[in-house]
């Protein structure tokens, strides 16, 4: 049986790839990334290569056979045998001049043919790769999708014992450090304010569109192909003739309902957002107390809160139950209103019911508490006492 993955986020994962490299090559063992395509992989290694001050290799491994890592056979006449060349893309025989070592960046791994995932066992077990030696402080990094699970083909492959050789880390994005690096890299301004207030549209585990390497893309074909450099050029255009081209370029990267909803988001915009549930809002929960939210802006919010909560897979301490809380206020407004079972249909799926009183009792107290505890009870808990 595989080792199973361990789930971390980018910003665990860079650390982690700190970490690794400040062993420079000394660990017995290598890091596996695994994940969904488009998720960031290749750019947190070279982030992280780059600020260790490490020359940085990227290698598709699917693209190669074994005779491509081992080199060419040219016959040494001199010495009657042959001898193989070392081929350009492995690393170098000694790191190059003002770097403090080499990342190789082995991509698509487990997409590669079974004698090229054989190689990678002497690549990490004697760091050596055929013949060619390679240089000391020399880090690797292995990376690879997922299968069935992301709709990608990977080769039919089981050897515990490269397993046993390697740290596997399934990578999930989240999108507060997506957003942070999107900041410091130029992100168009629309796709940070859109991911800001939406952050479940980063990426689809399940359609596999959108995801953050696709809102790159769109922010790329606003900027360069189409010159539309800032949030207001942009809503110019999506209000005139060329809005159907435009859309349908993002479509093609994103998929058509993020597409579709990020062009909505511009011209007519949502009057509630899942940032604004869940961190607590209180100007967007006095808006929406007043009757100031649409019902269909009201009933997306709560899907995509509800997904967050899903996705964090929250704990039971008061810090991590508080958005839970922040939602449940929402729920408790609606307690006479037939969306009411909308909210807990989602929430069961959860599988968060149990963590419910607790939520309350984080984020209300007096008779405002007694309410939602009260709505709880004759709702969730059936009439039964909830446990104190």
């Amino acid at each position: 049986m595989q080792k199973r993955p361990v789930e971390v986020d980018a910003g665990e994962m860079a650390d982690i790839l700190d970490r690794y490299l400040d062993a420079k090559g000394q660990v017995n063992y290598a890091v596996k990334i695994v994940g969904h395509p488009g998720i960031g992989k290749s750019s947190i290694v070279k982030q992280v290569a780059e600020r260790k001050n490490y020359y940085f290799i990227d290698t598709r491994l699917a693209f190669k056979e074994n005779i491509d890592l081992g080199g060419y056979p040219v016959p040494d006449h001199e010495n009657q045998r042959m001898i193989y060349y070392r081929p350009r893309f492995i690393p170098p025989e000694t790191v190059p001049d003002g770097f403090d070592g080499i990342v190789w960046f082995l991509d698509e791994a487990n997409r590669a043919h079974p004698t090229v995932i054989q190689t990678l066992f002497q690549v990490i077990t004697e760091g050596r790769c055929g013949e060619h030696l390679l240089p000391e402080k020399t880090v690797i990094v292995i990376a690879g999708n997922l299968g069935e699970e992301d709709h990608t083909h990977i080769t039919d492959f089981d050897d515990s014992a490269l397993d046993g050789r390697l740290g596997i880390f399934h990578l999930k994005p989240a999108a507060e450090h997506w957003l942070d690096w999107a900041r410091r890299s130029g992100i168009h301004p629309a796709v940070v304010r859109y991911i800001s207030r939406f952050p479940e549209r980063l990426w689809d585990a399940v359609a596999i569109h959108p995801n953050p390497r696709g809102w790159h893309q769109v922010s790329q074909a606003l900027r360069l192909s189409y010159g539309l450099m800032d949030e207001e050029t942009l809503e110019l255009a999506l209000s005139g003739p060329s809005r159907g081209a435009v859309e349908k370029v993002m479509a093609s990267l994103v998929g058509e309902i993020a597409a579709s909803d990020f062009v909505t988001q511009i011209l007519a915009p949502r009057q509630l957002t899942t940032h604004e549930i869940l961190s607590g809002d209180e100007a967007a929960f006095a808006r929406f107390t007043e009757g100031g939210v649409p019902v269909e802006d009201l009933l997306w919010a709560v899907s995509g809160a509800v997904t967050r909560l899903r996705d964090q897979q929250m704990a039971g301490d008061a810090e991590r139950l508080t958005p839970l809380g922040f939602l449940l206020k929402y729920v408790a407004a609606s307690r006479a209103d037939a969306r009411i079972s909308f909210f807990l249909m989602l929430l069961r799926e959860c599988g968060i019911f149990s963590q419910m009183p607790d939520a309350v009792r984080a984020v209300s107290e007096g008779r405002e508490q007694e309410e939602m505890l009260a709505l709880l009870t004759d709702v969730v808990f059936d009439g039964e006492t909830i446990p104190a």
